[in-house]
């Protein structure tokens, strides 16, 4: 029973080439994101508001951004027209990750990013759901 818990935590075949920006103001939600990040064996880095995350994006080139929808500064949706909207960032995926679920919310995810997870977090969902977005950049 120990070693199923220790392996849920236990990295993959490292991947640290491919760096996952996590945008999201909740720390317990950033925490459980990076864990998944980091036990595909991807870097994690993270940002606590919309516009740093923004900044982190331009500076970083991450492949994969994870964006949070009810920020206090920035509203995820208008981060993700930022990110698109720049050259050097507009190639870069976008998983939206949020608490709210109302059918207009996802829809409104939906149309800004390319995917939608809703939480609470599971690690395992949500690293498969990296992973599946990340295929092309894994080394086999």
């Amino acid at each position: 029973m120990l070693s199923k818990i220790i392996s849920i935590f236990k990295p993959k075949t490292l991947q640290r080439h491919i760096k996952v920006l996590v945008i999201d103001d909740a720390e317990v939600d950033r925490r459980v994101a990076i864990a998944a990040i980091e036990k595909g064996g991807y870097t994690a880095l993270f940002a606590i508001d919309g516009r740093s995350g923004f900044e982190m994006a331009k500076a970083e080139k991450p492949n994969l951004i994870i964006l949070d929808y009810d920020m206090p500064d920035i509203k995820g949706p208008e981060v993700c027209r930022l990110i698109k909207a720049n050259p050097g960032t507009a190639h870069i995926p976008v998983l939206f990750l949020t608490s709210l679920t109302d059918p207009d919310y996802v829809v409104n995810c939906f149309e800004q990013g390319e995917n939608y997870l809703s939480k609470p977090i599971s690690v395992g969902l949500l690293l498969k759901q990296i992973d599946s977005i990340l295929k092309d950049f894994i080394a086999p």
